[in-house]
């Protein structure tokens, strides 16, 4: 007991260092500007920071101009207009747009004198606010207006342009004017407030194209997972689709096999080591195909030196092997070794599918295979006199080889029926060579 009180607290704080790992000064820094608006906040105060500066390196060396007063609040008016502005924008605009008329379009008493500045200077906040509004996809009318207003008010030579219309002489002449500033310098500042505008919408509109843009790659982000999805449910299904094809029909054989084995065992040794001979051959037989199955997932597809066999060799090879086990499968193959390799696949599967079914589902030793090529399709029959009886009751029911089957058919545009024939069970399959059999078979569906 008295070692408690020197265990705690060493494991309480070794978990907490555990959970909290020591953050440096340049990790928290990056986690705090993480966040956008706080990058937005902190470059804003650095630029106002750094404005300040230089007002003081300029007084340091008298190089300030008049009005210094009026540069400070000029720079502190344009750092709230542009910390403000996304939170509380019309409030900014109002504020922003009452500071400028007030130093500039009003008498000012003389001890504010030094706040007055006149264009363009006295403009740059209300600019940046305007800016900011329009670009950010904020109202366009009554900012543009505001500024639009103020930059008239304050640019152009009002005084001669009145004077002109008291005397009753052409406005042209208020060009001719010589008022202390050139013309020209007035129309820059002019077209230089407009700019304002005109960048300002065409960030609003590149920012809405980029969100467009955005949206679009959300979109086909999702499209890209989704097909990707659907590939691979395609590839399991495939999967599964073989190994049921390569494995399921032979592990029937071999079971019913070791059954016979089972029953001839006493005393019929003869019987018996057959029984197991073909036992251990189509045992080599099964494993050998999980392994190809596997070779082909595991690495690309090759050209095989090895040439198929022929349709009705490789038809013959699964007849035989039911045959071996003690049915009598009477087949009946009228088909040309021209057939393309789907269409090949699928007959030989249907066949397949059908002798499986037979020997677990029924309690008939023999069967009918008829495979024929008519001009338009090939068609499979497959048949047992029954009657239906499940050889291995234990066994999951609920199989999908026929309704795999199915679809396998159905993509190559052909049709599986299965069903009840008086106690026996038949399946038919009609598979299309051509695109006429094809529209037959639709028009008889």
């Amino acid at each position: 007991m008295s070692d408690m009180p020197t265990i705690r607290p060493f494991l309480i704080t070794a978990q907490k260092d555990d959970a909290m790992p020591d953050q440096g000064p340049f990790t928290r820094i990056r986690m705090f500007l993480a966040a956008p608006h706080r990058r937005r906040l902190v470059i804003i105060g650095a630029a106002g920071v750094a404005y300040l500066i230089g007002l003081a390196v300029a007084r340091r060396f008298d190089w300030y101009p008049q009005g210094l007063p009026g540069y400070i609040y000029l720079g502190l008016f344009a750092v709230l207009g542009a910390a403000t502005t996304r939170r509380w924008p019309v409030e900014t605009l109002v504020l922003v747009t009452l500071y400028t008329a007030y130093t500039t379009l009003t008498p000012l008493p003389p001890e504010l004198y030094g706040l007055y500045l006149g264009a363009p200077q006295a403009l740059v906040p209300l600019a940046i606010v305007v800016f900011i509004m329009i670009s950010d996809d904020g109202p366009v009318i009554a900012p543009a207006a505001t500024f639009g207003t103020l930059a008239l008010l304050m640019i152009l030579p009002w005084r001669d342009i009145v004077g002109l219309l008291v005397e009753s002489r052409p406005l042209s002449e208020a060009l001719l004017l010589d008022s202390g500033e050139d013309r020209s310098v007035l129309v820059a500042e002019l077209i230089a407030c407009a700019l304002v505008i005109v960048f300002a919408l065409m960030l609003r509109k590149q920012r809405r194209v980029a969100e467009e843009l955005a949206g679009k790659n959300r979109e086909l982000t999702q499209l890209r997972a989704a097909e990707v999805a659907r590939i691979a449910e395609q590839e399991r299904t495939r999967i599964a689709r073989g190994m049921h094809d390569e494995v399921a029909h032979h592990v029937a054989a071999l079971v019913i096999r070791a059954q016979a084995a089972l029953r001839v065992s006493d005393g019929q040794v003869e019987p018996l080591e057959q029984a197991m001979s073909d036992i251990a051959t189509n045992g080599q037989d099964v494993l050998a195909r999980i392994r190809t199955v596997v070779r082909v997932l595991k690495s690309p597809p090759a050209n095989s030196a090895v040439a198929p066999l022929a349709f009705t060799d490789e038809l013959g090879a699964h007849v035989d092997r039911v045959r071996s086990i003690g049915y009598d499968v009477d087949a009946t193959v009228r088909v040309g070794d021209a057939m393309p390799a789907e269409h090949r696949a699928a007959i030989i599967a249907t066949v397949q599918e059908s002798l499986t079914n037979t020997m677990l589902h029924s309690a008939a030793h023999s069967v009918r295979v008829d495979v024929a090529e008519e001009p338009l399709v090939w068609t499979v029959r497959v048949s047992d006199p029954g009657p239906a009886r499940e050889r291995f009751a234990d066994m999951p029911k609920g199989g999908s080889g026929l309704e795999s089957l199915e679809e396998r058919l159905a993509s190559l545009g052909g049709q599986l029926v299965s069903g009840a024939d008086g106690e026996g069970w038949v399946v038919t399959a009609e598979v299309p060579r051509t695109a006429a059999g094809a529209r037959r078979r639709k028009g008889k569906s």
